[in-house]
C-alpha cells in the first residue's frame, strides 16, 4: 500500500488543475456557447453517439440540463439526434462534421493559450509536465469511469 496520503495529494492537485483549466477557458472563449455545451461536444467527439441519459450521466448533470445544451447545439447544426438503432423509440445524439470543426477550432485556440504559457517555463518544468502525462491520463480515466452510483454522490450540477 502506498505511503502517499491521497487526500493531501488531492488537496494539493485539485485547485491547481481547476485554476489551469479555468484560466485556459477564460483566455479562449467558445464564442456564444457555454462551458456545458463545449463539454457536451467534447464528450460526444470522444465517446461517440449516445442516448441522452448516458450523456447526462457522463456530464454529471440532470436531464433538463443536458437537454437544453443539446437543443442549442442541434439548433446550430453541431449535433444531431437520430433514432437509436437498438430501440427506435429512443434517440441517440451525435456530433456533426460542423460540430467537430467547431470543437477543433476551440481546441486549437486552447492549445495556443497553453503553449504560450508553457513557453515561459524552463526545460525542467517542461520535462516534468511531459513525464506527468501518463499519470494525468490515468487519473482522467479513473474520474470518467466512476460508476453511476458513485457519481450521484458527487452532487451533480443543476
Amino acid at each position: 500500500m502506498s505511503e502517499i496520503d491521497l487526500t493531501e495529494l488531492a488537496d494539493a492537485i485539485r485547485p491547481t488543475l481547476a485554476r489551469v483549466y479555468l484560466t485556459i477557458r477564460r483566455r479562449s472563449p467558445f464564442g456564444e456557447y457555454t462551458a456545458a455545451q463545449g463539454s457536451t461536444l467534447a464528450t460526444l467527439a470522444d465517446h461517440g453517439p449516445m442516448r441522452m441519459g448516458e450523456l447526462a450521466r457522463r456530464e454529471a448533470v440532470r436531464m433538463p440540463t443536458v437537454t437544453a445544451a443539446v437543443d442549442v447545439l442541434v439548433g446550430h447544426g453541431l449535433l444531431r439526434r437520430d433514432p437509436d438503432p437498438d430501440d427506435r423509440r429512443a434517440v441517440q445524439v451525435s456530433i456533426t462534421e460542423a460540430g467537430r470543426h467547431e470543437l477543433e477550432q476551440l481546441q486549437a485556440a486552447r492549445n495556443e493559450v497553453l503553449a504560450r504559457a508553457m513557453s515561459g517555463l524552463g526545460d525542467e518544468h517542461l520535462r516534468a509536465l511531459k513525464a506527468a502525462l501518463p499519470a494525468l491520463r490515468a487519473l482522467r480515466t479513473q474520474l470518467e469511469d466512476v460508476d453511476e452510483t458513485s457519481a450521484l454522490t458527487l452532487s451533480p450540477e443543476e
